[in-house]
C-alpha cells in the first residue's frame, strides 16, 4: 500500500516537472515571435519614413528600452521611481568613457554598460528595499537631481557641460553591400534594434515566469508574500539591478546619438519615461510601446498641427508639453490603468 502511494506521488511530480518544462517553453516561444515580431515591424515602418522619421523611430526604440524598465519596477514589483534618467545617463556616460578613454569597441561598451548600471542599481537597491511610497519615489528623484551635477563637478574627467562625444559611426561595408547605401537615421535604428528586442524578449520571459509571479505578489501585499517565504527585500534588490541594467542600456544608446552630456539627460527624462509608462499602462509591456510611441510622435503631431494653423509661437512651443500633460492626468482620474487597461475594460465588455 505504501509503494502504490509513493509510485502515484513519484509521477504526480513528474506531471508537474513536465507541465513546468512546456510552460517555459511557450513563453519561451512567445517571447522569442514577439520580440521578432516587434524587430521586422520597426523596419518595414522604418522603410515608409525619410531619414527625420527614422531618427524618431530609432529614438522610440532605444526610449522603449527605459520605459520596460519602468514596466518592471513599478509595474511589475510596485516599486517607483523618479530617476530612471539618471541611471540612463550611468549607462550613458560608462560606455562612453570604455570608448573615449579605454579603446573599447562600440558593441562592447553597450553590453558592458548594462553591468555598470546592474552594479549601480544593487547600491541603489540595497537602499531602496528599506523603503517604499513618496519615500522612495523622493530618493530616486535626488538621485536624478544630483547625478547629471557630477559630470559638472568633475570636468576634468567628464568634460563637464560640453559632454563627450561619440556616434554610432558610419555603416559597415558589408551592410551596404547587402542592403544598399543606408543613411545615418537609419544606421541608427539597426544599432538600437537588437537591444530593443532583446529586452523586450527578457521582460516578456521575467514577467511571465516564476520570478515574474514573485514580483507580482511582492507588489500587491508584502506580508502575505513574506508569510508565503518570499525573501521581500532580495525581490527588491533584484527588481532594481533588472530594471537599471535595462535603464543603462536605453542611456548608453541614447547618448551615442552624437554626444553624452548633462543636457542630454536633463531631471524631466526620468518625468518623460513615467508619463509614457502611465499613459500606456504600468503593467502592459504592450502599454509600454504605445506611450513610447506617443510621447515620441504626439508632440511633432502637435507642432505640425499649431504650423498649419498659424499659431503663434508663444503658445505653439508650450503646446506639446501641455498636452502631454493634460493626457497624463486624464490618464490617471479616469483610467488609471492606461490605454492598455482601456483595451482590455473594452475586450471585457464584448465577451459579456
Amino acid at each position: 500500500m505504501r509503494y502504490l502511494f509513493a509510485r502515484k506521488e513519484f509521477w504526480a511530480v513528474k506531471r508537474c516537472a513536465v507541465s513546468k518544462r512546456r510552460e517555459h517553453k511557450i513563453i519561451g516561444l512567445r517571447s522569442t515571435l514577439l520580440s521578432i515580431a516587434l524587430f521586422l515591424f520597426f523596419i518595414l515602418l522604418s522603410q515608409q519614413f525619410d531619414p527625420y522619421n527614422q531618427s524618431q523611430l530609432a529614438n522610440i526604440a532605444t526610449l522603449l528600452i527605459a520605459v520596460l524598465s519602468i514596466t518592471l519596477l513599478t509595474g511589475a514589483s510596485g516599486q517607483i521611481s523618479l530617476g530612471q534618467g539618471a541611471i540612463m545617463a550611468v549607462g550613458g556616460y560608462g560606455s562612453a568613457l570604455l570608448v573615449t578613454r579605454l579603446g573599447f569597441s562600440m558593441w562592447i561598451s553597450f553590453i558592458l554598460a548594462i553591468f555598470i548600471s546592474a552594479l549601480f542599481g544593487l547600491f541603489l537597491g540595497l537602499a531602496a528595499a528599506r523603503l517604499s511610497g513618496p519615500y522612495l519615489a523622493g530618493t530616486t528623484l535626488v538621485m536624478a537631481l544630483a547625478i547629471p551635477s557630477i559630470a559638472v563637478r568633475f570636468e576634468s574627467f567628464f568634460s563637464g557641460d560640453v559632454g563627450l562625444s561619440v556616434d554610432y559611426g558610419m555603416p559597415p561595408v558589408w551592410l551596404t553591400n547587402l542592403v544598399g547605401e543606408i543613411s545615418i537615421e537609419e544606421w541608427s535604428l539597426y544599432v538600437v534594434l537588437p537591444f530593443t528586442a532583446a529586452a523586450l524578449f527578457a521582460v516578456l520571459n521575467l514577467s511571465n515566469t516564476r520570478t515574474g509571479r514573485t514580483w507580482r505578489a511582492v507588489r500587491d501585499n508584502e506580508v502575505s508574500a513574506a508569510l508565503s517565504g518570499i525573501n521581500i527585500q532580495r525581490t527588491k534588490v533584484i527588481v532594481f539591478v533588472c530594471a537599471s541594467g535595462l535603464a543603462g542600456l536605453a542611456g548608453a544608446l541614447y547618448g551615442f546619438r552624437g554626444l553624452v552630456a548633462p543636457s542630454v539627460y536633463p531631471t524631466d527624462l526620468s518625468l518623460t519615461l513615467l508619463t509614457a509608462a502611465v499613459i500606456g499602462g504600468l503593467r502592459s509591456i504592450g502599454g509600454a510601446i504605445f506611450g513610447t510611441f506617443a510621447i515620441v510622435f504626439l508632440p511633432d503631431l502637435i507642432e505640425k498641427i499649431t504650423k498649419n494653423l498659424a499659431i503663434p509661437e508663444t503658445i505653439g512651443n508650450y503646446l506639446p508639453a501641455l498636452t502631454i500633460g493634460t493626457l497624463l492626468l486624464l490618464t490617471v482620474i479616469l483610467n488609471p490603468r492606461g490605454a492598455a487597461g482601456a483595451l482590455e475594460h473594452i475586450r471585457h465588455r464584448k465577451k459579456h
